[in-house]
């Protein structure tokens, strides 16, 4: 019961009962940079849910920017309000790609799904695109060198001298002039980080194998002729560091040149994009307290608002405010809201069933 992204959207399984653009070109803020991202809807047998293995929830691209949702899953999103979601349910129809009864017996329902909870859900997903504003920036004027960091890096060595002093402060391996291939190291009681170090020469086995650090067992006869002094690694910052290193190449290979050449250039001390997202989730969860379902597709005042956010128009600080100023506002509308504080879970739990019986029923599968 696994399927790859490719067999979903083509849809040979035949389970795929709805699939839409969504992102900038749902929102109206595409530029002509943008990519265009999908979300999609499939179907699973009522046995799935009781089976003893875990069925399928989500299945994407390599990237994430397509994505399709169980049925139970997507519904599940939809009853904690989470944006993305309930967007999809709002999606204007020149995004839709395929359709199907079963999606229209979920559109008919999706009122259920709007409840107070979106104050919640919009502003916290709002101020999270705040954090990555900043954050990013950071990858930007940081960046990491293409040379992959290695445990020798991390470590640093109190060396012996020939009159068996050790000196006050250790000093990084690569400036002892000892080569820890040709060495063997072994624990130092009640010290973590700390080892001893052991020259074998030509037959030595390294300190390092498959980039593991080995412990070996010294004879007593080596312990005062080969130990050349301790060794401390920090495994910790290695550790670290290799996600540091990880996680920027990843985000270097993917990232839309256009997007970062004014950050990279010094123009910006943040991410425009993630602050344009700030304000669309804000004015949307607005939308949905004040009219009953969220902003998808935005034109006029606010469309312009979000493109000259996205220019660079302002000064992070001002967008800050004005954020925490809209932020409160849609709090305020909570306040004497006829809406339900949450989705009820019978009528959700109602729905699922109701539209999985119908797709087995016409499939017989």
């Amino acid at each position: 019961m696994n399927w790859t992204f490719n067999q979903l959207k083509s849809d040979v399984s035949g389970r795929v009962i709805f699939r839409g653009i969504w992102g900038s070109h749902a929102y109206g803020t595409a530029t002509p940079e943008s990519d265009y991202d999908s979300l999609g809807v499939f179907m699973l047998e009522k046995c799935a849910y009781v089976s003893l293995d875990e069925p399928p929830s989500q299945v994407s691209d390599a990237n994430n920017d397509n994505r399709y949702y169980s049925l139970r899953n997507y519904l599940e999103l939809a009853a904690k309000a989470n944006p993305n979601i309930l967007d999809s349910l709002y999606l204007p129809q020149d995004c839709v790609l395929t359709s199907s009864i079963y999606w229209d017996m979920l559109q008919k329902r999706r009122n259920i799904f709007i409840t107070q909870q979106v104050c919640q859900t919009y502003c916290d997903y709002a101020m999270a695109q705040i954090k990555k504003a900043r954050g990013r920036n950071k990858r930007v004027h940081n960046p990491q060198p293409e040379r992959r960091p290695e445990a020798t890096d991390f470590c640093y060595v109190l060396q012996q001298s020939p009159e068996g002093r050790m000196p006050a402060r250790p000093v990084p391996i690569a400036e002892s002039g000892i080569r820890l291939e040709q060495c063997h190291a072994a624990a130092l009681e009640n010290s973590g980080e700390l080892y001893r170090l052991y020259d074998y020469g030509q037959q030595g086995r390294g300190v390092f194998r498959n980039g593991m650090l080995v412990c070996e067992s010294i004879p007593k006869e080596d312990e005062n002729t080969r130990f050349i002094g301790l060794m401390l690694f920090n495994k910790n910052a290695f550790e670290q560091a290799k996600s540091r290193h990880q996680q920027y190449w990843e985000w270097y290979r993917s990232r839309n040149e256009a997007r970062w050449r004014d950050q990279e250039s010094g123009e910006l001390d943040y991410d425009a994009k993630n602050l344009m997202h700030t304000f669309r989730l804000l004015y949307s969860g607005m939308n949905v307290m004040e009219h009953g379902e969220p902003l998808v597709r935005f034109s006029g005042e606010k469309l312009q608002e979000l493109r000259d956010i996205r220019a660079g128009g302002f000064s992070y600080d001002q967008l800050v405010a004005k954020a925490e100023a809209l932020a409160e506002r849609l709090a305020s509308l909570r306040e004497g809201s006829s809406l339900p504080e949450k989705a009820d879970r019978g009528q959700v739990d109602a729905l699922l069933l109701e539209i999985t019986n119908r797709w087995e029923a016409d499939y017989a599968r």
